[in-house]
């Protein structure tokens, strides 16, 4: 079983690549604007949706597994999740990585990851 699938890469317990936590945003099509004597709503469009995923991986290989993400940040990723369902093309907008609890060779017995994708079109 896995958790989600970001183009060839498997967020999965087995792997020891669990994902903690998984927002999904989805904003609404009107903004506020400001005119004399009050503010209004304006239809604006709708913004992407973003995903943001957040990850603590305990095990040395974490930061080749942080390099695999990285090297899908170029170019659009077909995702799904565990339950097979299709959510279509995404980019990966941001990858944050920490690392903490630090042996005396300097690895990571904690690596913390967290990215942000957002819908392509």
């Amino acid at each position: 079983m896995y958790h989600l699938v970001i183009g060839e890469f498997v967020f999965a317990v087995g792997d020891k690549t669990p994902i903690s936590k998984m927002e999904r945003v989805t904003q609404g099509a009107y903004a506020e604007v400001a005119v004399i004597n009050g503010s209004k709503s304006e239809f604006v469009g709708q913004p992407f949706d973003t995903i943001d995923l957040t990850m603590d991986w305990t095990k040395y290989s974490a930061a080749q597994k942080v390099d695999d993400l990285r090297a899908l940040i170029l170019k659009p990723q077909q995702v799904s999740d565990g339950q097979g369902y299709n959510l279509g093309k995404w980019t990966i907008k941001q990858i944050k990585e920490g690392k903490s609890a630090l042996v005396h060779d300097g690895r990571a017995m904690v690596t913390q990851v967290s990215m942000q994708l957002m819908r392509f079109q």
